[in-house]
């Protein structure tokens, strides 16, 4: 029998009723679930499960309150939008003595979507200003990019991806690539921008590797934090996030470290891998975001092999060039404006990362 003080999950039988009951379990929270289906597929995924019959049925009101009674349920939580309709009416009769918590699912998915078009109008005015107002995209396209992008796990934020949007608008013909994936957050952006903009083939590179990604120079709470990542899940998420927005023959993955993804790129023009195909390489960058190991010599090393081949033009992205963490990345970025002065046609910080345009040698 469920404590005090239950939440009723009804129906339980869409995806945000296991999301609900997760995070009430995280909370401490008892929940209950209930549906109307004869085999319900998700029974399993409740501890207490019991079944009600569907809301146009007029014994429901009744078993609802013996359930109440029953389950010690002091609240609902109802994830379908007829079902919610339908209980709202009930407690407006008062034959729910029970409050529904929570909007209705399209009330929420209103809400969402302005909140969403709102930060697409913000970060469209970052973008245009970057941009010296030639980006040809519009607030829907960014609010697309977005929503797909922080569906995704990473640390970039919406500066950052306001910023890598608007350099696009100038970046010359030629690859794009990225070294330092995680779960591919980022790596969905360039895939984007890339296929919007007709700018090139995409490679991202890593090694999905908790050895290779331990950076010594990082703080004790960056190490452990990269200690605890379950690198498969991760390779896996960014495979399951990619495969519906990669342009087909235009975007493709190394899981390697960069100094042996740099070889097969350099010597190959070419990378085939079972989820992406084949996919054929310029040679020639034309954006190269290096988010690897932030420990020093590796971001000089991922610099010193990749920077020769940026396009006249093309733009190169240090990330965390503004950390807490390390100064990895702010000691390559400030040595390079400093060797290359003379060609760097534009240089800004946006989001943590220093973005830097360079001109031809």
């Amino acid at each position: 029998m469920p404590g005090r003080n239950a939440t009723l999950i009804f129906p339980c039988c869409v995806p945000e009723g296991a999301a609900y009951a997760a995070a009430a379990r995280q909370r401490g929270e008892t929940v209950v679930a209930a549906s109307s289906l004869t085999c319900d597929l998700t029974a399993h995924k409740f501890e207490n499960w019991f079944r009600l019959p569907t809301v146009y049925d007029g014994d429901f009101p009744r078993q609802l309150q013996d359930a109440v009674v029953k389950y010690d349920i002091a609240r609902v939580y109802c994830p379908v939008a007829a079902a919610h309709v339908a209980l709202t009416q009930l407690a407006r009769e008062g034959r729910l003595s029970v409050p529904i918590i929570e909007e209705s699912p399209s009330q929420r998915h209103a809400r969402e979507h302005k909140d969403l078009v709102a930060s697409a109008e913000g970060i469209r005015g970052l973008v245009q200003e970057i941009a010296d107002g030639r980006s040809p995209l519009g607030v829907l396209e960014i609010a697309a990019v977005l929503r797909q992008s922080f569906a995704i796990l990473g640390e970039s934020d919406e500066a950052k991806i306001g910023a890598l949007m608007a350099i696009f608008a100038d970046a010359p013909p030629g690859d794009v690539v990225e070294i330092g994936v995680l779960a591919g957050r980022t790596a969905c952006v360039l895939a984007m921008m890339a296929e919007r903009h007709g700018t090139g083939a995409v490679l991202v590179v890593d090694p999905w590797s908790s050895a290779e990604a331990c950076q010594g120079e990082s703080t004790v709470e960056v190490r452990r934090a990269v200690e605890s990542w379950e690198t498969a899940t991760l390779f896996e998420s960014f495979i399951v996030a990619l495969l519906p927005i990669a342009a087909a023959g235009r975007f493709n993955y190394l899981a390697a470290s960069s100094q042996q993804a740099y070889r097969i790129w350099s010597e190959r023009k070419a990378v085939d891998t079972p989820f992406f195909g084949t996919v054929g390489y310029r040679g020639a960058i034309a954006v190269l975001h290096i988010d690897g190991n932030h420990d020093f010599a590796r971001v000089s090393e991922d610099c010193a092999q990749w920077m020769p081949h940026l396009a006249p033009g093309g733009w190169l992205i240090l990330d965390d060039y503004v950390s807490f963490h390390c100064v990895g990345p702010r000691r390559v970025g400030d040595a390079l404006l400093r060797e290359h002065a003379r060609r760097v046609e534009r240089t800004f910080v946006c989001g943590k990362a220093l973005f830097m345009k360079l001109a031809g040698i």
